[in-house]
């Protein structure tokens, strides 16, 4: 599986905070569970998209 690294963050900019850190919470653990999988590259790269989306909102908040 691959993530689209130009559509898959323009899809993160609809979701809640609350989601994005599911999401976050939810691909770590599964890559807890089995760090070498066949799909730990797609979630490394989740992760890393919706730490940017939320670094990202709190700049804007703090430039406010």
């Amino acid at each position: 599986m691959n993530i689209n690294h130009t559509e898959y963050p323009k899809t993160l900019k609809n979701k809640s905070d609350d989601s994005l850190r599911y999401i976050i919470k939810d691909c770590r653990e599964t890559l807890a569970v089995n760090p070498n999988g066949s799909k730990a590259g797609y979630y490394m790269d989740e992760i890393h998209y919706c730490a940017m989306e939320l670094k990202a909102r709190a700049d804007k908040a703090a430039k406010a």
